[in-house]
């Protein structure tokens, strides 16, 4: 600026007059201004002199701007060709704990557990049915083990899933590898047990066929033979299938609406419904109590056990659990006020669910196991998950959660995997008649205030397996090493 004030300056140096403003600007510049009155009018000399100043210093201030003209266009350049500093992405939401969950399976596994041998302790019909409904609760623990892979593997208000998940056989490894080396170390402890029994009934080829498996976990495809070996086991062979396919359904589930969710909900329990409504519509076995039925006396075996053993009937009930964790993971996204209300009461869910065991039990609800199960039980089971869960984050923890939460209870939680494997194996050492007498000389169905034994041993063996295997570093630095190696192969 102080440059083109001289230029325009200098340039009145060829007019006639002057004036105070004009001599300011001379001052400015450093430029004293000749005097212009007749007496001293400039000589011709004197005028090219100012001329060639003149034509000089344009000339110059001309090459300074473009100078300064291109210097600005390479900086601009240059500032298009560095992209601005991406800010670094915001951290996810942390996920809260959910402690009670970890409680709620210890207690589907104490009545699932209870169920399987109770009628060698009593033979009170009371009692028998009310705890024989095990292909009624059993659903509640494909469905709690959905809830856990949804909330695990997907994001917290918003609508995608988890990195976690990729690449997929990574994510099913993980999750096959979190109960198998328990369920292998218990195969191999019993194994000689297993092969004596079968080898008894079914002969060499037969066993050596349902090792294989067993091994792996291939059983629930097959009805007739869904429950070898350890019987209970049925279940992780039906949930691995459901493990191998949740990965590549998790990110389309992660990125539906509120409303979507429901409808999804509403989609898998009808499909559930159809298959349940086909056995009961085909076998005319609508009030059927199938616990309390024994095997010769039900109409069609083959076609009860496609119904409460195939993996494809699993797979939807986890998949209702991912789709109900959801629902809870977007309160309060895109306007939803759920977030904001107060957290409903889980108690009177459980009074509900206890209720509907209570009400067949005494014959006022006249619904046969399947049936039960998808219309009444799991519907309600997902309600007692959603409320759980919003108490636990909206709550503090207060109420039912909190009791749920109770650090004694979350360690039954912790072990109630052990239990569940090793409540078969130690079932048969005291009850089946081919073992129990083999080792014993009798059955302990003679003692049957041995059942409370048999529950306590139960208990202890599940904690020894849970600190001893489960919690080992070598055994965890094991499953490690094998994840890694058959992850590497499968690339």
């Amino acid at each position: 600026m102080a440059s083109a004030t001289c230029f325009n300056a200098l340039r009145q140096t060829t007019k006639p007059t002057a004036s105070k403003t004009n001599v300011s600007k001379y001052t400015k510049c450093g430029v004293t201004k000749p005097s212009l009155s007749k007496s001293s009018a400039p000589s011709f000399s004197t005028q090219l002199a100012h001329r060639g100043f003149q034509s000089k210093s344009a000339h110059q201030i001309s090459r300074r701007h473009e100078s300064l003209r291109i210097s600005q266009s390479i900086s601009a350049s240059a500032d298009a060709a560095v992209p601005a500093e991406t800010p670094p992405p915001a951290k996810p939401a942390k996920k809260p704990r959910l402690p009670a969950l970890d409680s709620v399976r210890f207690f589907l596994i104490a009545y699932i557990a209870t169920g399987h041998f109770v009628a060698c302790a009593t033979k009170d019909a009371t009692i028998l049915t009310f705890f024989t409904q095990i292909n009624v609760v059993v659903g509640a623990f494909f469905v709690l083990s959905g809830y856990v892979a949804g909330y695990v593997a997907t994001e917290l208000g918003k609508y995608e899933a988890s990195p976690r998940i990729e690449p997929a056989h990574k994510y099913i490894i993980g999750r096959i590898m979190g109960y198998y080396p328990l369920y292998f170390f218990v195969q191999l402890l019993f194994g000689a047990m297993f092969v004596y029994a079968d080898n008894l009934y079914n002969g060499p080829i037969a066993t050596a066929w349902h090792a294989f498996l067993t091994f792996t976990l291939s059983q629930a495809w097959f009805p007739a033979h869904a429950e070898l070996w350890n019987a209970p086991t049925w279940f992780l062979s039906a949930l691995t299938f459901a493990m191998v396919v949740v990965p590549f359904a998790l990110p389309s589930i992660a990125s539906w609406t509120k409303k979507n969710l429901k409808l999804a909900f509403g989609v898998l329990t009808s499909l559930s419904l159809i298959a349940k409504l086909a056995y009961s519509y085909d076998l005319g076995v609508w009030t059927i109590l199938e616990g309390m039925t024994l095997p010769k006396l039900h109409p069609n075996m083959m076609f009860w056990n496609i119904t409460r053993f195939h993996p494809f009937y699993a797979l939807l009930e986890v998949l209702m659990g991912v789709v109900a964790c959801r629902l809870v993971m977007l309160d309060g996204v895109d306007g939803d006020t759920e977030d904001k209300k107060p957290p409903a009461s889980a108690a009177v869910v459980v009074v509900a669910m206890i209720g509907v065991l209570v009400a067949r039990t005494f014959g006022w609800l006249t619904l046969n196991d399947p049936l039960t199960r998808v219309l009444i039980f799991l519907p309600l089971f997902t309600i007692f998950l959603m409320r759980v869960h919003r108490q636990t984050v909206y709550n503090g923890g207060a109420g039912f959660a909190g009791l749920m939460a109770a650090k004694p209870l979350v360690y039954l939680g912790n072990i109630s995997f052990p239990i569940y494997i090793i409540h078969g194996p130690l079932g048969q050492l005291f009850y089946k008649k081919a073992i129990a007498t083999k080792v014993f000389g009798f059955v302990f169905t003679k003692y049957p205030w041995f059942f409370g034994c048999y529950a306590v041993i139960t208990l202890l063996f599940a904690m020894i397996l849970h600190h001893g295997f489960v919690m080992n570093p070598t055994v965890q630095g094991w499953t490690k090493s094998v994840m890694g190696k058959v992850a590497k192969q499968l690339e």
